[in-house]
């Protein structure tokens, strides 16, 4: 697929630090799907178990949203099964 130079463009100005950001949080939203598709759930099944709204699930998994270590423990818990891994030093 071609990529559009006025896209290219912008991407380059974006800074490795906030590429780093939305890296992680795409690599947070790629492990919650595998988990729901592991168990065959679906995102309205997520916002059910933690309580919230299935449009508020939909926006955390476009991969652009903030979470907060809460909301990943809470992730967690509802889905008995990790989603990030700290590294013990």
């Amino acid at each position: 697929m071609k990529r559009s130079s006025i896209i290219e463009a912008r991407r380059q100005r974006v800074s490795s630090e906030i590429r780093k950001r939305v890296g992680l949080s795409f690599m947070i939203v790629d492990r919650i799907h595998a988990i729901l598709e592991e168990r065959g759930l679906r995102q309205k099944d997520l916002a059910e178990m933690l309580g919230k709204k299935e449009s508020e699930i939909s926006k955390w998994m476009r991969g652009t949203h903030n979470f907060t270590i809460d909301t990943v423990s809470s992730i967690e818990e509802v889905l008995g099964a990790p989603i990030l891994q700290v590294v013990n030093v």
